[in-house]
């Protein structure tokens, strides 16, 4: 119980880390207040830099407030087509608007010491307009950005109008400045903060116990789930030793019915268990989704943060979205899956013993589907992912590929191993619990998957066999097994006799209520089948069912030894004929 304390506060620790890691370590992304223009082939070459947009013979890029990383404005400046050789007379966009973003952050912080909010003015400079701000605290005024022709042309107003318009601009961010730094603004939304904190921490403890609760529930379940396999196998051995002969059919029918019945409080336990791990799984989402909200209005009410919210309802949303759907279609595959193969071993049409070995592999199919279907979406999600980041997944998919081919050139053997466990499972050609032989090897299955098998041979050898190697099975328990029994007797005997005696030992073995239940049919004497110099060769086949051939072969021997000597029939053995010559006569 404590180990299960440990891992659960480790899993829980891991989340709460990457859902802080997801909201907090995320790159901004390029905003505008215009689509950009489709450049030419000359251009195209050259990728632009983060937060610069192009827009023909100018390009823009975003100032914003270093409160909330709002965008108050843009800055515009002509196009430069390869930045690795900047002309003299020219200054790239990005270094511009990164200066005035540097001034802003310069006036933010002396802000927070200022009795007023700092005033913005419109001065000229070397005939150009200019917005300088003074905070009260220094004799010179913060040149924060002087207005350019380039900046009037594109937003399509004169000098003076834009200088107006900026200035108004910056005037109301800085009041805002100022209010939202007040100390009293502060402490109140930081009080705010650790509420909406604590309550986070209450609600993954709530989380937590009910994800424990759910974990013990789900072990219980499962008990119970494998108690009735377990009941399942004793049940059918205990009503298939009480059949009596008048109503073998019958019985069989009832057996067969018990079985489906079986199967289907199975499904249901199998359902509980399903519904259990979705309620696991929709708690963790819920303890994600609560704690990126939470963190979110954190970093919305706090002014210091308050520039970090501005990346939280981009690609961080639509990347939560995409693996929930990802994660939500994976349960639901699995749960088709289950459905289908319950359906397949509910089958009216398949006969009680077939029906039986269709459960033991469905569970092997289903595990292989599983994993097939998660592994085909979760690639899917990887290739969705980076497509967010805005990396060239054709150029990976394309490398992948010659990679993947690569392998495959190598793996030739891997995928033939594959590729044949799949056919071995789909043509049930054999299963997990039965006795086989492949070439010279034999042994009982003990472990089947889609790339070996491996056998338990006699001598206690477990023996790994690659499926790509099987060629030929010999199944020896495939729904029932036969003994062919043969024996030698002398000439000497009255082959009636013989075949009577026979006769009669298989009617006592087959009426005997502890070997009824091992031997579906009366044992058939076939007769005499060969004629030797060593004597007459009698053939009995024994129908048993499957492992129980040897078993039964066993007791059906140590009768008829018994049963000869009774009736004292004597087992052929190599004839000796002896010459005698009179060598007197020959001379």
């Amino acid at each position: 119980m404590r180990r299960l304390f440990r891992s659960s506060l480790i899993h829980f620790v891991l989340v709460s880390a990457f859902t802080f890691s997801l909201v907090l370590g995320w790159t901004p992304f390029a905003q505008s207040q215009l689509p950009p223009l489709p450049t030419n082939s000359a251009n195209s070459s050259f990728t632009l830099p983060d937060g610069v947009n192009r827009y023909g013979e100018y390009e823009t890029a975003a100032i914003r407030s270093p409160l909330d990383s709002k965008v108050l404005f843009e800055v515009t400046s002509p196009t430069i087509l390869n930045r690795d050789k900047v002309p003299d007379d020219k200054l790239p966009i990005e270094i511009r608007a990164s200066e005035v973003n540097e001034r802003l952050w310069r006036v933010l912080s002396r802000t927070i010491e200022a009795k007023q909010p700092p005033t913005v003015a419109i001065s000229t400079l070397n005939k150009h307009l200019i917005l300088q701000i003074s905070d009260g605290q220094s004799t010179r005024p913060i040149r924060l950005v002087t207005v350019t022709e380039p900046d009037a042309d594109f937003n399509g107003k004169p000098l003076d109008e834009l200088a107006e318009e900026w200035k108004k601009i910056l005037q109301a961010e800085m009041v805002r400045f100022k209010q939202m730094t007040a100390p009293e603004v502060l402490r109140q939304r930081i009080g705010q903060a650790s509420q909406i904190l604590l309550g986070l921490l209450v609600s993954s403890g709530v989380i937590w116990l009910l994800r424990r609760g759910l974990t013990h529930q789900q072990n219980l379940i499962e008990t119970r789930y494998q108690q009735q396999l377990d009941a399942l196998v004793e049940e059918e051995k205990a009503q298939q030793s009480e059949i009596p002969e008048e109503t073998e059919e019958r019985e069989i029918a009832n057996l067969r019915s018990r079985f489906l019945a079986t199967l289907q409080h199975q499904f249901s336990l199998k359902r509980q268990l399903d519904f259990n791990k979705f309620l696991k799984w929709a708690l963790l989402w819920i303890f994600i989704l609560m704690w990126y909200v939470g963190i979110a209005h954190i970093l919305s009410i706090v002014p210091v943060l308050m520039r970090w919210g501005f990346y939280l309802w981009a690609t961080p949303v639509a990347l939560l979205v995409l693996w929930f759907g990802i994660s939500l279609a994976i349960r639901i595959s699995k749960s088709l899956t289950d459905r289908l193969m319950h359906s397949w071993k509910q089958s009216s049409l398949l006969p009680l013993g077939e029906a039986q070995r269709v459960v033991m592999r469905s569970t092997t199919i289903a595990e292989a589907l599983k994993g097939l279907i998660t592994f085909v979406l979760v690639m899917v999600g990887i290739i969705c992912t980076l497509d967010l980041f805005s990396v060239p997944t054709s150029s990976i998919l394309a490398g992948g590929a010659v990679i993947g081919l690569a392998i495959s050139f190598g793996s030739q053997s891997l995928i033939k191993d594959l590729v044949n466990g799949c056919l071995i499972l789909v043509e049930d050609q054999f299963a997990v619990g039965d006795v086989i032989q492949i070439d010279q090897q034999s042994g009982l299955v003990e472990n089947l998957n889609l790339r070996v098998t491996q056998l338990r041979n006699s001598e206690g050898h477990l023996i790994t066999i690659p499926n790509s190697t099987i060629a030929n099975v010999c199944n020896l328990t495939r729904l029932w097994s036969r003994i062919d029994f043969s024996i030698v007797v002398a000439y000497e005997n009255d082959p009636k006799r013989v075949l009577d005696v026979l006769k009669q030992v298989s009617q006592q073995m087959y009426d005997d209520p502890q070997w009824r239940d091992r031997i579906p049919e009366l044992p058939e004497v076939l007769g005499i089948d060969d004629l030797s110099h060593t004597g007459m060769l009698v053939r009995v086949w024994i129908k048993t069912a499957p492992m129980e051939q040897w078993s039964v072969g066993r007791e059906f021997r140590l009768r008829v030894r018994q049963a000869f000597e009774a009736n004292q029939i004597q087992i052929g053995k190599p004839q000796l004929i002896t010459y005698h010559t009179d060598f007197n006569k020959i001379s």
